[in-house]
């Protein structure tokens, strides 16, 4: 059966790779991600002190914490089984790699439980194939890596789990999520392709298959990061495509010596560094589009240093593990192993002591799907860190933001981007989250965002603003939004300049825009407000930011209540405010600019 899996995968690697990238045979179990040699290293390292260390003792606190816990079943979250499917990655890669450092069978055990439960699931839920995927990439690795202790029984359960619920539903090229260039094409193909190496050998023309159809599909997704790493989903999804990504390179590498191009698009491997300068002083990300505002932990940003030889880019994560002998029972919400992948972690993280965090640059500008500039000034959680946006509503998990900016100051994120909402209480609303409807949530429209209106009327969803001036000295971009307010007016730009260390500027220029028309300028914040006629007074957690309004049109200031969106699927945003200035149009162009500025009064 090897033989005949390796001929067949010779024969299509013959006209999809190159020679070079062929394996003479198929190694052992485990091969999936990781060796024998691989588990015996880091066995050896855990025993130093350092971040390895910890990382290896909070593993094994949480498989202790989780092991009398109800094996899971397959439950529905509206149409997806996904919050089953990652349960099952965490309990199962956690159990059997401590299975595989400590030797002990009862953590082999346990995940061998989980795996049969999920295999005895009646589907993996294929209507939803990510929740297909993420299943078969729990039971792949937990059957690779724990083969030598597996019963032949369970060998055989899993193995036709693997085929029958993961392997044959994913064998056609015309599925819909086959289409798309977003992150299914990464968490889809690599699940799938886990599968098949973990049972190459029963099933070698469907092994082979699988394997070549996501090496021929793959590639193309180097796209959404083009041109410098910015990926177009945002950096929470980037988390999820390119995790996935790197599984799928990583046990092409172990499994069969080569992972060809997978692994080796330079905006690729920029794009970890890239999740770093969208992340402000908080910690929170610079969160436009579907994406949550705090970051987690990022495993695959291990994988990343490694392979750029940068180990500063994960620096970051190494703060974020925790100190191991912690007990978080009565706080599981701060406990800090939150990734299902966190022992991938111990796969990726070189032994000794932590990296010295890499300096993010100053100015940045991206002019990729989503054309963006980030400034930062000054040092530590209190500096100055701001950005703008450009782009296109309908893009992958886009929103309506173009123009929306963000600004973090003394330890303060002044502005307000609600993010992703619950996919799953919209869509049980009837609203076609993805398609037509998807104006109508609060969270994703141009309403929720710090974006310019004119007379509030969406902007073209489909129309792209982009950047078209950017000064790293001066500190300032310049954003075109004209084609989105085309029918409206025949110019509008934004800009955004770094004044100092505590004062940002923000400047609108109509041209064009028909007499009597209401021009709106809006920022969103959960921060206290007060106005006056030229500007508003903003405070949150003992600072207070100024912000001076100045046009050659006579504007009116508002501050409006936005805590409670219009529709009953939208979830309530407490304390969120929508203030700025509106006008009306009398003369051929009109600017408006506003000036922010930390200050001293409380």
């Amino acid at each position: 059966m090897r033989s005949i899996f390796i001929a067949c995968l010779g024969l299509i690697a013959a006209f999809t790779v190159s020679r070079a990238a062929e394996s003479p045979a198929l190694p052992p179990h485990p091969r999936l991600l990781a060796t024998s040699a691989d588990f015996d290293r880091i066995r050896e390292s855990v025993t130093h002190d350092g971040p390895l260390k910890d990382a290896f003792v909070i593993l094994s606190e949480t498989v202790e914490r989780e092991y009398y816990a109800p094996l899971l079943t397959r439950q529905l979250i509206g149409r997806r089984m996904l919050d089953t499917s990652r349960n099952a990655v965490r309990r199962i890669l956690n159990g059997a790699l401590l299975y595989r450092i400590t030797g002990d069978k009862k953590w082999a055990a346990r995940a061998e439980q989980e795996m049969l439960s999920v295999a005895a699931f009646s589907d993996w839920n294929p209507s939803h194939f990510l929740d297909t995927a993420e299943a078969a990439t729990a039971v792949a690795i937990g059957y690779d890596w724990l083969y030598d202790v597996l019963s032949p029984e369970s060998r055989t359960v899993l193995r036709h789990a693997l085929v029958e619920q993961a392997l044959k539903p994913g064998d056609s090229d015309q599925l819909g999520w086959r289409k798309g260039l977003n992150n299914w094409r990464q968490v889809c193909e690599a699940g799938l392709t886990l599968a098949a190496l973990a049972v190459a050998e029963e099933e070698p023309e469907l092994a082979a298959r699988t394997i070549a159809r996501a090496r021929r599909n793959v590639p193309p997704i180097f796209e959404t990061y083009a041109p410098d790493g910015a990926y177009v989903e945002g950096p929470m999804y980037w988390e999820y495509g390119s995790t996935f990504h790197v599984l799928l390179i990583e046990a092409l590498r172990t499994a069969t010596g080569s992972s060809a191009v997978l692994g080796s698009d330079p905006a690729f491997l920029q794009s970890a560094s890239v999740v770093n300068i969208l992340t402000g002083p908080s910690g929170d990300f610079f969160n436009y589009g579907d994406c949550i505002l705090r970051r987690s932990y990022l495993p695959v940003m291990y994988w990343f240093a490694r392979e750029t030889r940068s180990p500063g880019i994960a620096a970051r994560e190494h703060l974020k593990i925790g100190k191991p002998g912690v007990d978080y029972s009565a706080h599981p919400e701060k406990a800090p192993l939150t990734s299902r992948f966190f022992a991938l972690s111990l796969l990726w993280m070189p032994a000794g002591p932590a990296a010295t965090p890499v300096a993010t640059p100053e100015s940045w500008k991206t002019e990729g799907a989503n054309p963006m500039a980030i400034f930062r000034r000054g040092d530590g959680r209190n500096s100055l860190y701001a950005g703008i946006k450009g782009g296109r509503a309908r893009i992958s998990h886009g929103h309506q933001d173009a123009g929306s900016f963000i600004l973090e100051l003394g330890g303060v994120r002044w502005t307000t981007d609600l993010g992703m909402p619950s996919y799953n209480t919209v869509e049980q609303a009837g609203i076609s989250l993805f398609g037509k409807d998807r104006w109508k949530v609060f969270a994703l429209n141009a309403s929720s965002h710090s974006v310019p209106l004119i007379d509030d009327l969406d902007p073209d969803e489909n129309a792209t603003a982009t950047l078209q001036a950017f000064s790293a000295g001066e500190q300032s971009a310049l954003i075109n939004l004209t084609p989105l307010y085309a029918s409206q007016a025949k110019k509008l730009t934004r800009e955004l300049r770094i004044d100092s260390a505590d004062t940002v500027i923000i400047r609108d220029r109509l041209t064009g825009a028909t007499t009597g028309a209401h021009y709106r300028f809006s920022w969103m914040t959960k921060a206290s407000v007060e106005t006056n006629p030229t500007g508003a007074t903003l405070r949150m957690n003992g600072k207070t930011l100024r912000l001076v309004f100045s046009s050659d049109a006579a504007f009116k200031v508002f501050d409006e209540d936005a805590s409670h969106p219009p529709a009953d699927y939208d979830a309530p945003q407490p304390g969120l405010r929508r203030i700025g200035v509106v006008f009306t149009v009398t003369k051929p162009e009109h600017t408006l600019s506003v000036t922010a500025r930390l200050v001293d009064q409380p």
